[in-house]
């Protein structure tokens, strides 16, 4: 799917990404810049976690990263919350559309955590969530925040 990209500043003045979803060949999605939530901090509690867990630690990839900041960002300029969009749109075309097979995927989504360490507790404290970061398969991951929203997509190779 491809996106055009709308650069937006909010009250904040922080530049938000709105990808709108246009009739467009597969596999591209354009994104602008937008608030980095991968941070070593999130990263550090993710692998001192999965190691914990006896789990291999996981990598950061940007085409993940790419995908769930411009989730994050829909999510926060349109005013939904969900892992799909108004129009159908879900995290395994999403993957799809930054060059990830759709196979081996999941998606944590978080809304009014304030912190990656408050964003992260949230997601241990729900089985779900919890399951998805614990998950053996998983290789890498890609964090994404827009304002109060925030999305963890994690992929295993097929």
């Amino acid at each position: 799917m491809r996106f055009f990209v709308l650069l937006v500043a909010l009250g904040a003045c922080v530049p938000i990404i709105i990808p709108v979803p246009v009739m467009a060949p597969a596999g591209e999605v354009r994104v602008l810049a937008s608030e980095q939530a991968s941070d070593q901090g999130f990263e550090a509690l993710l692998n001192g976690h999965r190691t914990a867990m006896g789990r291999t630690p996981l990598t950061q990839n940007s085409q993940l990263t790419q995908a769930a900041m411009a989730h994050a960002a829909d999510m926060n300029t349109r005013g939904y919350f969900g892992h799909r969009t108004p129009e159908g749109v879900d995290s395994s075309a999403r993957a799809q559309a930054v060059g990830l097979p759709r196979c081996g995927l999941g998606e944590n989504i978080a809304y009014g955590q304030k912190s990656s360490t408050e964003v992260f507790k949230g997601w241990l404290a729900s089985g779900p969530h919890r399951r998805n970061i614990e998950n053996k398969n998983m290789a890498s991951y890609g964090l994404g925040r827009a304002g109060d929203k925030w999305v963890l997509m994690l992929y295993s190779p097929c």
